[in-house]
């Protein structure tokens, strides 16, 4: 090991500080862009266009036609097991 003053060992470590927070911003731009597994980026907003505020509705279907539901036929008798 190498003997070094105070000064030329701080403006080392100075050195370092500065290798090493380049590496990180470099690193961490490159990895910024890709998406990873399930994490949700931040949606852009919407930016409002002429033809998109006249449009009108979709027409619904009335409540009533929801809450009604059709049952399903059922058999009218079972069928018999064969015996083997």
């Amino acid at each position: 090991m190498t003997t070094k003053t105070i000064p030329e060992y701080l403006e080392d470590e100075r050195q370092k500080d500065r290798d090493s927070q380049l590496r990180m911003d470099e690193e961490t731009a490159r990895i910024q862009p890709l998406n990873h597994g399930r994490h949700r980026t931040a949606k852009q907003p919407k930016l409002d266009s002429p033809s998109s505020l006249k449009a009108a509705p979709k027409a619904r279907k009335p409540a009533v036609a929801f809450r009604k539901k059709r049952r399903a036929a059922r058999k009218t008798a079972p069928k018999p097991r064969k015996v083997a």
